[in-house]
């Protein structure tokens, strides 16, 4: 699978979309969902576990339900382990740059602070520690939890939406 393969929808795909019919697992649904002509499979591969994507983007496009673009982004090295190849022409993202990681996780951990107080400190510290975004990514759908358990819905819905796209 080629790092900088774009995939697009089929019209079979966008009707699966909108009328749930063919009966895809959780996983195939949510990068069918996610693949838009734009994003690279580097990019998609921050929407699964590590090892998950080449057999539902295989399944996807066997189904008829996504095709490619026949357009190859070209992908720079990453920057570091766990980061995410930038395309050439991108501006660093705190996917790509550990200077944007570094401001991104300043800030969860600050909201977790401000939210939380003194019983946040040990997710703080925990956030700290986290040397990439897929690293992150992984802590924060556990603070979600906790953080749900203290605040209200929407703040935690805010929150998880917010940390987790500007991880992408």
């Amino acid at each position: 699978m080629t790092p900088g393969m774009k995939y697009i929808k089929t019209d079979k795909g966008r009707a699966e979309i909108a009328e749930r019919r063919g009966g895809l697992s959780a996983l195939q649904r949510r990068v069918l969902i996610v693949v838009d002509g734009i994003k690279t499979v580097n990019d998609l591969g921050a929407f699964v576990r590590v090892g998950e994507l080449e057999a539902v983007l295989n399944y996807l496009l066997q189904e008829g339900l996504i095709e490619t673009t026949n357009h190859i982004a070209p992908l720079q090295q990453p920057a570091a382990p766990g980061f995410a190849a930038a395309e050439t022409t991108e501006p660093p993202r705190p996917a790509t740059s550990p200077e944007e990681f570094k401001k991104v996780r300043q800030e969860a951990s600050r909201f977790v602070s401000d939210s939380l107080g003194a019983s946040g400190e040990p997710i703080c510290a925990a956030i700290d520690r986290c040397n990439s975004p897929a690293e992150l990514r992984k802590l924060l759908r556990g603070v979600e939890i906790f953080i749900g358990q203290r605040l209200s819905p929407e703040t935690t819905q805010a929150f998880a939406r917010h940390f987790g796209s500007l991880l992408l």
